[in-house]
């Protein structure tokens, strides 16, 4: 079996069976996975969102896991750090590098998934049209992600090559009214909000870690252009119904009410991308419902945006 036939084989596996790349938790707010020798350590609440990347393969006996990468993010706000080599195998946010090494010449073509991208998302129904069921705050729903392990597999020429990594994936629904999504008996479903209660926020959030099998195209007559499809794949590691608003007595309530709401453990989407150097454009389509078939309306999710590559 040739290599791209191995790394054929071994991604479609990868996608049917990425639940097990989860390691065993006990708080359902955290998530650790291991990945090419690297550890990521995913933490999560209602204020803030933590990421952790570190070195499972330290060669300092001393030092069990060596931190290479850590971010918080929240609202608005984000701090990230970095103390990591490219021979490890993460990528760094310099832009405009020549990533390229004296034993890695014969081989010139650089992958685009690793980075950071943010944009608007939407909510289909089954004919492909935005849904009526679900009304959304346009401005406010959002899809924001980051990629921070890549690898390239060249197939024609350093012109044309399969791609896969892996990243963390967060997009918020904000709905629109005085309503919010409830679990009723197992289905989830909206309902108007309580008696004298008006909604600031009302939201739904979902966090996914995800991995991609991707056929990137440089064609080389645009000076560091590319187009790269294919598919992505998730699952879920976390989501919140996350609300807002001013109770009789003048009190700034936000609360969370409910961890589920039958949101689906895995996601599929078809993705394309089109750029210049380190800029692109992202669209993506997804193939799978965000609620549980039978327990819950039947939409799927569609975003586009920008990406900063690393």
């Amino acid at each position: 079996m040739t290599t791209i036939s191995k790394f054929i084989a071994k991604s479609l596996v990868g996608l049917m069976l990425l639940p097990t790349l989860l390691l065993a938790e006990t708080q359902k707010s955290d998530t650790t996975i291991r990945y090419n020798n690297k550890l990521v350590k995913i933490e999560e609440n209602k204020d803030q969102i933590k990421v952790k990347v570190l070195d499972a393969n330290c060669p300092n006996d001393s030092t069990a896991y060596k931190q290479l990468y850590e971010g918080i993010f929240s609202d608005g706000k984000s701090y990230e750090t970095w103390s990591v080599m490219e021979s490890m195998g993460i990528q760094l946010p310099n832009f405009g590098k020549n990533k390229h090494r004296k034993h890695h010449q014969s081989y010139h073509m650089d992958p685009h998934y690793a980075g950071f991208g943010i944009g608007f998302a939407s909510l289909i129904d089954k004919n492909d049209k935005r849904t009526t069921q679900i009304p959304l705050k346009a401005d406010e729903t959002t899809e924001w992600f980051i990629n921070f392990i890549e690898h390239c597999y060249p197939i024609l020429s350093n012109r044309l090559a399969l791609v896969t990594g892996l990243g963390i994936n967060w997009r918020t629904f904000n709905v629109d009214g005085n309503i919010h999504l409830v679990d009723n008996n197992g289905v989830t479903e909206l309902l108007d909000a309580p008696a004298g209660v008006n909604y600031s926020i009302s939201r739904l959030k979902v966090t996914r870690l995800t991995l991609p099998l991707l056929l990137e195209w440089q064609p080389g007559f645009i000076r560091s252009g590319f187009i790269s499809c294919g598919v992505e794949a998730g699952i879920k590691t976390y989501s919140s119904y996350r609300v807002k608003y001013v109770n009789a007595q003048g009190d700034k309530v936000d609360k969370i009410e409910d961890h589920g709401l039958n949101t689906n453990p895995l996601s599929l989407d078809a993705m394309a991308k089109i750029g210049l150097g380190d800029i692109s454009i992202f669209a993506k389509y997804g193939l799978v419902d965000v609620f549980e078939s039978g327990k819950g309306y039947n939409v799927r999710p569609v975003s586009i945006g920008l990406m900063l590559n690393f």
